[in-house]
Formats: C-alpha cells, sequence, structure tokens
C-alpha cells in the first residue's frame, strides 16, 4: 500500500511539474514587449548573434564592428533593431542593417545594406576645418552660407572604389530659389569632391485652402499666441523676411487679418497631419515624441514644432530642414501661399521620414523620400476633409499651382505622365520603373521619379490596369494601403533603400499586417510588378506582358527558364559549394530584389544550375545579366565564374564564357551576355555557373535575370 502511495504521490508530482512547464512555456511565448531597459538589452544581444551567423560568410569586416543605433518594440510585439556599419570606428554611408524580431524572440527577416569587402585607409591627410574649406571653395555660393557647415567623418562608397570622406553640410536659407542646403563628400586624402546633393527636402509647392476653420492657441496673460502647447507646436511669421521670425499674437482669438490667414492655413495644417499620425498610426508627430521642438512656447512651459509662414518675397517653395517647416508665399503666378494641408502632410512626412529610415536625398531612395511626402500629405488631407475619396485626392497643388489654370496640379498620382513642363524624361514624371530619369539633375531625379511610388501606392489604393506592364491590381482601400506604406518605411527601410527594396519593405509590412498568402500581399506583389519593379505573384494575378507585345507562344519564343530573376527563392536553381550564394533581398539587383551570386571568399568553389528541355522550336537565345565587382587588382586574371552548358549528370558540354576579376566595374553594374544554345535545341540540358577563387582578397560575381528562349 504504501508502494502504491508512493507511485500516486510521483504520478501527482509529474503533473505538476509538466502543468508548471506547460504553463511557463506558453509565458514564455513572448518573451519581452515591454519595451523596459532589461528586454532592449536582450534584444540587442539576440539581434547582434542573428547577425553574426548571417554575415558570417559575407566580407564586411568583423561583426563587433557594427553598432546599435536604436531598438524598437511595436505594436505586434515585435522588436526591430537598427545597425550600422563602421570602419575602426568610422561609420559606413547608408551601411545599415535592421534586425526584425517576432515576439518569442526568433528571426522574422533582416533589412540588409551593409556593403561588403570595404577597403579603405582610415587615416585622413587633413581636418575637419581643412574640408570645411574646399567644400565651401567647391560651392559657388560660399558667400551667402546662412549657417556655420556641419562636418561629419564617413566612409563613402564611391563609383569605382572606397573613400574616406568628409561629409560637408553647407546652409544657404536665403529665401531666393537658390536657397538650398548642399551637402558635398570631400575625400580625406585627396580634397577631391566624392558626391553631392541638395539635403533640403521641398514640396515644390502643394496648397488645399481650408477656409474658417478651428484651431488651438495660447492665452498667456491677456494675449493670445499661435501655440498649441498640446500638440507641441507653433507657427510664427517671417513677415517676408529670412532670418528672424516673429510669434504670431492676437488679443480677441480671432484670427482673420491678412497676414494671420497664412498663418492659419499651416497651423491647422500641422494639427491636421499631428493628429493624422497619432490617430491612424499611433506616433506622436514627427520624431515620436511630439517634437523635435525648436522654439519655446510663450508660457515658457514647452519646446514647440514650428512652422514658419511668409518666408522671403515671392518665394515658390516650402521645405523642411530638419528642424522646422518653411512656407513661401508664392509669386502669384507659378504660385500662391503654399500652406495648408497636403503640404504640411508632405513637409511633417520628410521630418517623419528623416527620424526613421532617414532615405537620402538622392536618386532611388531620394525619389522614395518625395514619394513617401506625397502619400502621406494626401492621406492627411483625406482624412481631414472627412475620408472622402474625389480627384483632387491624387492630385498635389492643384489650387496652389499656377492659380490662374483650373483644374491641373503640380503631380498627379494616380497619372504622374500627366504633368508638364518638367523635361527630364519624354513622358514627364514616369510610372514605370523602365521609364526612370538617370541623369544629376533634381539630386538624380528625387521629384521626377516619385511618380512611380506615387503611382504603386495609388494602384494598391484604387486598383486599375497599368498602361504600360498591362498589369491589373486589385485595390484594397486607402486604410490598408496607408499601414502598410507607413509600416514599411518606418520599420522595414533604411537610409540606401531602392525602389526594389522598397518593395521587399512593403511585402514585410503586409506580411506582418495581414499574413504572407492575404489579399493585401498579393496586391503588394502585383503593384510592385505592375510598375515594373519585380515579378507578380504566381498565385494571383500572373505578369502578362505590355499590351503592345502579343503573349509569346509555347515552345517558339516562350519563356525556359524558371525563376530567372531569383525573386523569393533560389528553387528551382540549385545552388552548392561553399563559393556560391542566394539572396532574396539584396543591394545590387539587377531586377527585382534577389539574385545569386558567386566567389565572395577566399579559395572556394561553388556553382548553380538549373534543368531546362529546350523544345524543337525554341529560338535557344540564352541572356543573363553579370555584375562582376572585385579587390582584386583588374591586371591579373584570379578568380574565375563560368558560364557552362552541362548534361543531366553533370557532365560538361560547352564551356560558353570565362570571366575573371579582370572584368571588374562598380558594385550593382550589370552588362548582359548572350548565347547561342540552338546546337542543343531537342535535348534536356543543365545551365550552370561555376566559380572559383585564389587565396586572396575577394571578387563578387552576381547573376540576375536568367533567360532561354
Amino acid at each position: 500500500m504504501k508502494k502504491n502511495l508512493s507511485i500516486f504521490a510521483t504520478l501527482l508530482i509529474a503533473i505538476a511539474v509538466f502543468a508548471f512547464l506547460t504553463k511557463t512555456a506558453e509565458a514564455d511565448k513572448t518573451v519581452f514587449g515591454s519595451g523596459s531597459l532589461e528586454d532592449t538589452e536582450q534584444v540587442k544581444q539576440i539581434s547582434l548573434n542573428y547577425l553574426r551567423d548571417n554575415t558570417a560568410n559575407r566580407a564586411i569586416g568583423s561583426a563587433d564592428e557594427l553598432k546599435v543605433k536604436s531598438v524598437e518594440f511595436d505594436e505586434l510585439n515585435m522588436a526591430h533593431t537598427k545597425v550600422f556599419q563602421t570602419v575602426n570606428e568610422i561609420p559606413v554611408w547608408e551601411g545599415e542593417a535592421i534586425v526584425h524580431l517576432k515576439s518569442d524572440g526568433s528571426l522574422r527577416t533582416i533589412t540588409d545594406n551593409l556593403k561588403d569587402s570595404i577597403i579603405v585607409n582610415t587615416q585622413p591627410n587633413f581636418t575637419a576645418e581643412e574640408a570645411e574649406k574646399f567644400a565651401v571653395q567647391m560651392y559657388d555660393g560660399a558667400a551667402e552660407l546662412s549657417e556655420n557647415p556641419k562636418v561629419t567623418l564617413w566612409v563613402f562608397r564611391g563609383k569605382t572604389r572606397d573613400h574616406l570622406t568628409y561629409r560637408v553640410e553647407m546652409p544657404h536659407l536665403d529665401g531666393t530659389e537658390h536657397t538650398s542646403i548642399p551637402v558635398i563628400f570631400v575625400d580625406a586624402q585627396t580634397g577631391e569632391k566624392v558626391f553631392e546633393y541638395d539635403n533640403l527636402q521641398t514640396a515644390s509647392g502643394v496648397s488645399l485652402y481650408s477656409g474658417t476653420v478651428n484651431i488651438t492657441t495660447d492665452l498667456v496673460g491677456s494675449t493670445y499666441y499661435m501655440e498649441d502647447t498640446t500638440r507641441k507646436m507653433g507657427t510664427f511669421n517671417f513677415n517676408n523676411g529670412t532670418t528672424t521670425a516673429a510669434r504670431y499674437t492676437d488679443t480677441n482669438d480671432v484670427w482673420d487679418t491678412t497676414a494671420q490667414k497664412a498663418g492659419v492655413d499651416a497651423h491647422y495644417g500641422a494639427a491636421a497631419t499631428y493628429d493624422y499620425y497619432k490617430n491612424v498610426h499611433g506616433r506622436n508627430g514627427i520624431d515620436g515624441n511630439s517634437g523635435p521642438g525648436s522654439v519655446t512656447s510663450a508660457d515658457g512651459t514647452v519646446s514647440l514644432v514650428s512652422s514658419r509662414v511668409h518666408y522671403s518675397t515671392n518665394y515658390n517653395n516650402a521645405y523642411w530642414n530638419g528642424t522646422a517647416m518653411t512656407y513661401g508665399d508664392g509669386d502669384g503666378t507659378t504660385f500662391t501661399p503654399l500652406v495648408t494641408l497636403d503640404i504640411c502632410g508632405h513637409e511633417m512626412t520628410h521630418g517623419v521620414t528623416e527620424r526613421t529610415a532617414n532615405l537620402t536625398y538622392s536618386n532611388e531612395s531620394g525619389a522614395l523620400n518625395e514619394s513617401m511626402s506625397d502619400v502621406f500629405g494626401a492621406m492627411v488631407e483625406l482624412r481631414a476633409r472627412g475620408g472622402t475619396i474625389t480627384t483632387d485626392t491624387w492630385k498635389i497643388g492643384e489650387q496652389a499651382y499656377t492659380p490662374s489654370t483650373a483644374g491641373d496640379a503640380l503631380r498627379y498620382m494616380d497619372n504622374p505622365h500627366a504633368k508638364s513642363g518638367g523635361g527630364y524624361t519624354a513622358d514627364d514624371d514616369p510610372d514605370h520603373y523602365s521609364e526612370r530619369y538617370t541623369g544629376t539633375s533634381d539630386n538624380g531625379g528625387v521629384h521626377t521619379n516619385s511618380g512611380i511610388g506615387n503611382k504603386a501606392f495609388y494602384l494598391v489604393a484604387a486598383g486599375g490596369t497599368h498602361h504600360l506592364s498591362g498589369v491589373t491590381v486589385s485595390g484594397i482601400g486607402t486604410s490598408a494601403a496607408e499601414k502598410i506604406w507607413f509600416r514599411g518605411l518606418t520599420v522595414y527601410m533604411t537610409s540606401g533603400t531602392n525602389f526594389a527594396g522598397a518593395r521587399t519593405a512593403m511585402l514585410n509590412a503586409a506580411t506582418d499586417l495581414y499574413g504572407g498568402t492575404s489579399a493585401q500581399y498579393n496586391t503588394i506583389a502585383t503593384t510592385w510588378c505592375a510598375v515594373g519593379v519585380g515579378a507578380c505573384p504566381t498565385t494571383s494575378t500572373p505578369t502578362p506582358t505590355p499590351t503592345a507585345t502579343p503573349a509569346p507562344t509555347p515552345g517558339g519564343g516562350g519563356e525556359l527558364i524558371v525563376n530567372g530573376g531569383f525573386e523569393g527563392s533560389v528553387s528551382p536553381w540549385v545552388n552548392s559549394g561553399t563559393g556560391a550564394f542566394y539572396t532574396a533581398n539584396g543591394s545590387y539587383p539587377h531586377g527585382g530584389t534577389g539574385y545569386d551570386y558567386f566567389g565572395v571568399n577566399n579559395n572556394v568553389s561553388g556553382q548553380a544550375y538549373q534543368t531546362v528541355s529546350i523544345p524543337s522550336n525554341a529560338a535557344g537565345t540564352l541572356t543573363f545579366w553579370l555584375n562582376v565587382s572585385s579587390s582584386e587588382s583588374a591586371s591579373t586574371p584570379y578568380d574565375y565564374m563560368y558560364a557552362e552548358v552541362r548534361n543531366t549528370s553533370g557532365g560538361l558540354l560547352r564551356t560558353l564564357a570565362t570571366y575573371s576579376n579582370q572584368n571588374q566595374t562598380t558594385a550593382g553594374t550589370y552588362s548582359q551576355k548572350s548565347f547561342d544554345l540552338s546546337a542543343y535545341k531537342g535535348q534536356t540540358v543543365r545551365i550552370q555557373f561555376r566559380s572559383t577563387t585564389d587565396g586572396s582578397v575577394t571578387t563578387y560575381f552576381r547573376v540576375d535575370d536568367v533567360s532561354l528562349k
């Protein structure tokens, strides 16, 4: 009997222990979420460990040189660790990664813009003060700088090599059409100019006047000030000057004078923008903490985010300068005052972008920066005006732009080609990636190429068929679209994100919010395909050819390669060896986001192949895009990649071409290769890429967009 009791007691204890462990396991499904200091430190360590594992085969230097910038927890109980790359403690321009963790501490994904194979001397040959002098001499408006230049040291990846540079930012805010914030990267060894762009983030004019509105002001003594101490925002008057902005005051809180009206619009627009971000996205203003404040309120209680109106005389612009919004009155012909709902949303979104992804204001990242401001400017206006979509919702600046011409606009989100007078591309603002402007004007097309992102958002929200690609998109409405766009921007983008990276960011955001098999996810994928970025999802609308081109007939010109763009996965390609790699979200795709690459490490070999049956009536033409970047000298071949045709057992039938480090160019600069495979019609063969590397210095061979017809 004692023995039976003992067994029974043991059984009870076992059941209790099991229940405890089960309960503990359930509790441990969320290992963080409070955002405490302990959680933050735990997330840092988990994230850095994942980065070390994922970069073990990457030539990015020591993982210990990756520095944590911030850890953020979101409403989905996910954690996001933003990391920047350094070399000898010097930050790498646009060298960033974000590690995204699920609530149980497991890896969701990594946004990876780290720079591979950096080779740079980190010892400058001259001081920051001397770099400032060099940059000022390079800038023809030097005599009129309005503030002292700001100088910081960076490692910068140039077109042909890596540079140690001084980044010199030189504010020139004089109220003329030359108002700008030029940024020049000066090589810290040679003194040469490496790169430049204008960091004055402008709207180019947006205004939809709101008439009589209610605004929040502050009473101090017997005087009212145009200051909202709850939202921590204030509006100030430049009085058509450029140096000092005065407080707006009134004795009866009825703001109706001519000089006050522009202030009312800006103040109302700032409040509407704040409320939009707060109520729709849960964000407290520009920096997430009701800041950045730059002026103390009249009652001395809070620091206010500033809107400044009546800037200069006949100033046809508005801008965000990193600390405040500034609005011109226009010249009455090109623009009337640029001070209302969507322009406030546009300018304040520049601030939100700066405090999150910090998209560099040049080239594709700059176009995304501008597009984000147009998108959320439109959404601010839509919400403030009751949520009913009209044709004006998709117009930018329709009432402020050329006031004597009714119905026109500065930009059109639904039809970017409707813009006139740009002159950068044949159809003015492009709405498809193939039409993008690639010159240097407009900071590399930041306002011009924003049409691609604008068209994408319009299609996601409203649906439609793209006139060039022929792809039809089923819209999901503005509510889902704006949530995906906001999460994509603030969680998954980094300063160097391009259009391919934006597509990946939006897909990640859609997965988080609605699931990876949802209609919303498929709409995002289809939309970016429609505007020429990435492939359409095979589970929904198939990728059509442009309407002007007939569909290929089977065998007689049809595509034989499956997943030639390496999108979503490497399958059905077969990678093997220690020198073959696949990335779904690489820094240097030719198209889309994925590609296969070879080499990378020393003394390795690797290969990738796909088995293909070539019909007797096929053309037999193989093409692919190749990019070779290397730290080797180009004088002698050391590292090799071979394009091959093999039989199904792997036996070599023909070496199509041999490439080496002698074929090197800059990372991301591809050239198309073409070969005649008509000799293999009626056969099943392997198309293979194979690489070998020697014992010193690295080479990358990137292969993308493979086609066989």
